[in-house]
């Protein structure tokens, strides 16, 4: 017979045998749970790598498509006014259809996935810069710039097809559309950083020899000839029809020769933008007159071309506010007893380095990107 001290151990025993096997089936228990939970997250770990990869691709495929309709938007652009590097120089502003084939051959230069880009959307036309969201318009207007479009799909028919995808397939989603548009346009600055010509013109002349309600703007043209209107600008006040123009130290107020002879062939060494005060300065300065001579299309033309400041009037040794910057064709300049610069307004000056936005008196900026 067992005694009370036995009985006891074989009860703790068999307690503790039931205790271990309850844990043992806890863990069993446990085990499977774990299974079944991660069986049921797997499908969301795919989603997420669907996401991380094939996310990033279709990222990756896009900045080469944006960059491709950027590239391509700017390079017809540049087109748009004529430039001897466009093959247009003689043609009329603005040169839609010269820029609509430059943007054509540039597209074809880009690659996405790697394949070389062969289809995209190429509009022309005016954007509005204060009122982005009515889109291209057909004529220009207040706040309306030349502006090239380009729009590039990589769809089903379009540049090798859609992005094809990889973990999101387990999802249904094969493929993914992608799409990138950019829009460049050209506006008449409102600051320009170098390259001004030191002659100020007055807005009486503009007004005078610019037509403003021509569809684009141009410059007036001499029934007699049938080209622009010629005429003089001088720092003797009596070219009419009004005063004409002096010249200008920009914001020094020096009044010497070598100074402003320096600024002929270097530019205003400051940005100066529409607001901005320049000296007028008083004189003739007649061996000036020379030297413009020297470098207009009478000369080495290396300032046939030229951007100007316009400012309402030519009070002498004054500070006065620019009101536009304008675009001249220098024929020839005359010191002696002329004194003059012979030109005519023009929209073929060469894009300084400007910006902003002014009113259209035929200068011109670089193209620039566009939301």
């Amino acid at each position: 017979m067992c005694t009370a001290i036995e009985t006891k151990s074989i009860a703790t025993r068999q307690y503790s045998q039931k205790k271990i096997a309850g844990h043992i089936e806890i863990k069993r228990n446990q085990q499977g749970a774990v299974l079944i939970l991660a069986v049921l997250a797997l499908p969301i770990l795919l989603g997420f790598s669907a996401l991380a990869i094939d996310y990033a691709y279709a990222y990756v495929v896009r900045n080469e498509l944006q960059n491709a309709a950027d590239a391509t938007a700017l390079a017809g652009t540049g087109c748009i006014y004529p430039r001897i590097e466009c093959g247009n120089s003689t043609s009329s502003a603005p040169d839609f259809t010269t820029a609509s084939s430059r943007a054509n051959t540039a597209l074809a230069l880009n690659k996405t996935a790697n394949a070389t880009i062969t289809n995209g959307s190429i509009v022309t036309g005016y954007w509005n810069v204060t009122n982005p969201s009515s889109g291209m318009q057909i004529s220009p207007g207040a706040s309306l710039f030349p502006a090239v479009q380009v729009t590039i799909k990589k769809d089903t028919g379009l540049n090798g097809g859609p992005v094809n995808t990889f973990f999101a397939r387990i999802f249904g989603i094969d493929t993914v559309p992608i799409t990138s548009t950019a829009t460049a346009i050209i506006s008449s600055p409102g600051t320009v950083a170098q390259g001004l010509l030191p002659m100020v013109m007055t807005k009486c002349m503009y007004d005078n020899f610019w037509d403003s309600s021509s569809n684009p703007n141009q410059p007036k043209i001499d029934p007699a000839t049938g080209k622009p209107y010629v005429f003089k600008i001088g720092s003797d006040y009596h070219y009419g029809p009004c005063e004409s123009g002096q010249w200008t130290s920009f914001t020094q107020d020096k009044d010497d020769v070598p100074t402003i002879r320096d600024l002929i062939t270097e530019g205003n060494p400051t940005p100066l933008s529409i607001g901005t005060n320049t000296w007028i300065q008083p004189g003739t300065k007649n061996t000036l007159f020379s030297s413009v001579n020297d470098c207009s299309a009478a000369g080495d033309k290396s300032c046939e071309y030229v951007t100007i400041p316009i400012v309402v009037n030519v009070s002498t040794h004054s500070s006065v506010p620019i009101v536009a910057f304008a675009c001249l064709h220098i024929d020839s300049a005359v010191g002696g007893s002329g004194k003059y610069i012979q030109v005519e307004m023009s929209t073929k000056c060469p894009p300084l380095n400007s910006s902003g936005i002014g009113p259209a008196y035929g200068a011109i900026t670089p193209p620039r990107l566009v939301q």
